[in-house]
Parts: C-alpha cells; sequence; structure tokens
C-alpha cells in the first residue's frame, strides 16, 4: 500500500465547521475496503473543547488506511515469522541475536524461579519513580516485563515452564481494575503494552493458556486501560505512549473501536512532533483532538463485540472524569488549554530557537532525549504492529521518521553538532533504532548511516554487557564519548529485547 495515498489533508474549515450539532458524522464512514476519515466531531458526552483552542486552531481532517479485514495473530511487535527468524538465528549462534539472547537468559525476568508479585485491583504512580513501590506499579512494571521475556523465552527455547510462567503472570493481574497517581494513564500504557505483547505471543503459541483466563485477561484490558485511553488528552510521548497501547488491546482483543483510536492519534499527531522543513516555517499544529473519532463511529465498529455496547469502555468518559476529580488526577490539559502554548517556541515545542527548525527536529528534543526515546519508541511499535497487520505507517511517514532517526542519532555520537543544540540534554537510551532500521534499510533499502553507526556505538556494545540496577530501572554502561549520560536500558518502559527480536528480521519478510 502507498502511504502518499492516505496522507493527511489539512482543508480550509469555516467557523461553522466547529458548532455541528455533536455525534453526528460530516463525512462519510467506512471500514473494510475504503479508507476511514474522521472529521472534526465531539460526541455528546465528551469534554467540551478549550474555547480558546477552538477559536484558533482549525481541525485537520484526518484520512486513515483502511482496516484489515481480519486481524493477524501472533501480530503485535511480534509476528510468527519474525519470531521464527529469531529463532533460527539463535541456534545457528549467529550475532548479534546470540548476545542478545544471552543477556536476555541471564536478566532476572528470565529466570524460571520468578515470583509474581502480590495482585491489586488498583495501583498508584507518582512521577520520577516515587510512589511506585507502596502504590504496586513497581510491582505490576517488573511482572508485565518478566511476562514478555518469559514468552520470549518460551517460543526460542521451546521450554514450556517459561510459558507456564508468563500465563500465571498475565493470570495473576487479571484482577487489575483501575490506574490511579501522578503519572496514571502514562503508566498503565506501558504496562498494557507490555502485558499485551505478552498475552499475544501466549494465546498464540501455547494452547494451554485456558480460554477461561484469556477471558478474564481481556476483560481486564477493557476494565482497567480502554476507558481511560479513551480521548485522554496528551502530548507527546505520552500521547504516543496511549496510542500503542490502544492499538494493541485492539489487536488482542479484537477490538477495531480501540486500534482505530490508536491508529488515529499516530495519523494525526506524527507530523506536529516531527518537524520537516518542508512544512514551511510553522510546524503543523497539533489540534488536540478537535478531530477525532465521535463514540458513535467507535460503537459502529465495535458493535458486534459487545452485548451492549453502550456500556463498553467507548461510553464510559463521564465516570473516569468523576474519578480524576475525586483523585484530583490530571492530564496534559497545561499544554492546549492556551493556544499560545501550541506556537513555535512555544510549550509544546519546548521553546525551542529558530535555528533549530531543521527536518526530524522532535517537539521534546528541547526538553531531552530520554524523552524523544520514550515518544519515537511507541512511534516505532505502533507502526510494526501497523505493519504486521498490512498497513504501512512506516510509509507514510517515512521523511519524517527517517530524518528524525539521523538527526537524533548524530546528537549523541558526532563529535561536533550545530551550536544552536548546545543546550539539548542527552538522557537514557531507549529508542525504537532497531525496529525502525530494520524496515528502512533491511526492508526498503534506504541508507541511514548515522542511525547505523549509532547501533555500532552504542546498542549493539551492550549486549555483551551486565545489566545493572535490575530488576527497577536497568541500565547498562555506554561506552566513553557517546552523549547518554551513560546509560541504556536493554528492557524499559515501552521497548524490551528490541536488537533480539527486531535486528535483521527484514530479511524474513
Amino acid at each position: 500500500m502507498d502511504g502518499t495515498q492516505w496522507r493527511m489533508m489539512r482543508l480550509p474549515t469555516p467557523s461553522a465547521f466547529m458548532h455541528r450539532k455533536p455525534g453526528r458524522a460530516i463525512l462519510g464512514f467506512a471500514v473494510l475496503s475504503t479508507a476511514l476519515f474522521l472529521p472534526s466531531l465531539r460526541s455528546a458526552d465528551a469534554p467540551p473543547t478549550t474555547p480558546s483552542v477552538a477559536a484558533e486552531v482549525r481541525p485537520r481532517e484526518t484520512k486513515l488506511p483502511a482496516l484489515p479485514a481480519a486481524f493477524k495473530h501472533p501480530g503485535l511487535l511480534n509476528s510468527k515469522e519474525g519470531l521464527d527468524f529469531v529463532k533460527g538465528k539463535i541456534a545457528a549462534g549467529e550475532e548479534p541475536w546470540k548476545s542478545a539472547f544471552e543477556q536476555m537468559k541471564a536478566s532476572p525476568w528470565a529466570a524460571l524461579d520468578f515470583k509474581p508479585h502480590a495482585p491489586r485491583t488498583t495501583i498508584s504512580s507518582g512521577f520520577l519513580g516515587k510512589g511506585g513501590e507502596e502504590g504496586g506499579v513497581a510491582g505490576a512494571s517488573m511482572d508485565a516485563k518478566a511476562a514478555y521475556t518469559q514468552s520470549l523465552m518460551w517460543v526460542f527455547t521451546g521450554d514450556e515452564r517459561y510459558a507456564r510462567n508468563a500465563a500465571a503472570l498475565l493470570n495473576n493481574w487479571s484482577v487489575l481494575r483501575e490506574n490511579r497517581g501522578g503519572n496514571w494513564y502514562l503508566q498503565a500504557s506501558w504496562l498494557a503494552t507490555m502485558f499485551t505483547n505478552a498475552a499475544e505471543i501466549i494465546r498464540h503459541t501455547w494452547p494451554e493458556w485456558k480460554r477461561e483466563d484469556i477471558a478474564r485477561f481481556s476483560e481486564m484490558l477493557n476494565e482497567a486501560f480502554l476507558p481511560i485511553f479513551h480521548n485522554r488528552p496528551a502530548y507527546g510521548n505520552r500521547l504516543f505512549s496511549v496510542g500503542e497501547a490502544m492499538m494493541s488491546i485492539g489487536v488482542f482483543n479484537e477490538d477495531r473501536a480501540a486500534f482505530t483510536e490508536g491508529l488515529h492519534r499516530w495519523v494525526s499527531y506524527v507530523p506536529c512532533w516531527i518537524y520537516l522543513q518542508s512544512d514551511g516555517p510553522d510546524p503543523v499544529r497539533p489540534d488536540y483532538w478537535l478531530t477525532r473519532p465521535t463514540n458513535e463511529e467507535l460503537a459502529a465498529l465495535d458493535a458486534n463485540l459487545f452485548p451492549d455496547v453502550k456500556k463498553s469502555w467507548i461510553f464510559r468518559e463521564k465516570e473516569v472524569v468523576d474519578m480524576m476529580k475525586a483523585n484530583k488526577l490530571g492530564d496534559d490539559s497545561t499544554i492546549y488549554k492556551t493556544a499560545s502554548n501550541l506556537d513555535k517556541g512555544g510549550m509544546h515545542w519546548n521553546k525551542a530557537p529558530d535555528a533549530a527548525y531543521v527536518d526530524g527536529l522532535s517537539a521534546e528534543t528541547y526538553r531531552d532525549l530520554g524523552h524523544c526515546d520514550l515518544g519515537f519508541a511507541s512511534v516505532v511499535n505502533s507502526a510494526e504492529i501497523a505493519w504486521n497487520q498490512g498497513i504501512d505507517l512506516y510509509g507514510l511517514e517515512a521523511r519524517r521518521l527517517t530524518a528524525f532517526m539521523e538527526l537524533h542519532a548524530g546528537l549523541r555520537i558526532d563529535e561536533v553538532i550545530p551550536p544552536v543544540f548546545y543546550r539539548v540534554r542527552g538522557t537514557p537510551v531507549q529508542s525504537g533504532a532497531e525496529a525502525a532500521y530494520n524496515h528502512y534499510h533491511n526492508i526498503k533499502g534506504r541508507d541511514l548511516p548515522k542511525t547505523r553507526a549509532f547501533m555500532e556505538k552504542v546498542i549493539r556494545p551492550c549486549l555483551r554487557k551486565e545489566i545493572n540496577g535490575a530488576p527497577g530501572w536497568s541500565w547498562v554502561p555506554v561506552d566513553p564519548g557517546v552523549r547518554a549520560e551513560n546509560i541504556v536500558w536493554p528492557i524499559g518502559c515501552n521497548v524490551a529485547w528490541e536488537t533480539l527480536t527486531h535486528a535483521g528480521t527484514g530479511e524474513s519478510k
């Protein structure tokens, strides 16, 4: 599929366009063989649009690719073809898979005697790791990482003990129903993604996971995650993390509405997060959900999934808002409440100076490179999920994504960088470089020299080093001379064992 055929359209919008009756579709709605257009509409129970933004930001009509006729399984970050390819490379003792596998096998998350943490119905997170232990997030995060790791160990070794461990961890957390705390929906998006990737592998490679256990896990995703992700205002890496989680749940649960909402976040926001000089002197301005699927459009996609779709996650926004008020929870509304924050040099772009607006600049580059890593990892993960479902998001935004890769790799490894980037901070490396490089270089044949050097100098050497700080905030020391504050995570918030699972897998496509 040629991504250029369904790029976003930015059309002039009359003022009356902002005042149509909520819940009514402006453009036709199609699902399978045709593209899905999502106009500027809000359902009756959606949060009101902030007037200061509505007056100045014109919504952009978003044209989505056609949904697959049926979801492919396993079809999240790992396809069957990719897993089989890696298993063969491990068996042959080839690099980098051999070293990557040995590092994973020696990690605490792969231990056959790994013990699940006490499950909770409610978990609460803080900021910067604070409050994670007492709130239950730390335990849930450890178990999610272990579930994914053990699912990979099962596939690559054939030892059923790993499959049983992974299933036990998934069953253990099927009681979860609420996410709260300072970092509530962001931490929830990481948990949902890691848990669901493990569940997708176990469900479709190990027939011993009981049907009733799968149903309980699926219900947990519907109760603990989808209601708080739905129409959640978010900025930068947060928005992409939520979108990745929704796409992951959508595939696992065969939930076309969840998949569509996550897909929409990607298509609508990538051009607002990565700048190209062809955008003009001003970057593409986000409309922050002025354009989005209405509840009625999503319900039409899920009409056959729930006994009563009106009681599904799609129509629980008031319940979530009440919960937020009761627990004093916020979202990223501070970014978009004031329209000037979205302007060039404003909060959305972290006050990047004019000279920094070169191809590949991210809205979070002048925040720090670590948050760029988190955002890009979810961008790439979402594109990989879509690719495994027959949708080419990689092609849709190839220029932006490859420009981002080359610019940010250079900021980490180049001996000399432009003075305008001197104040950009290099924080932990947790990118999506392996998967993105695999696609653009191995599959599409693009030359990405800085990205290749970044992997050779930073990512690959860490495969032979001991993981420190595990099983908490794990890290591996980076060789001197790299601007990364000396750490890289082999498994973290939204990336895990990426070299092992995605290096060179383009050869098998």
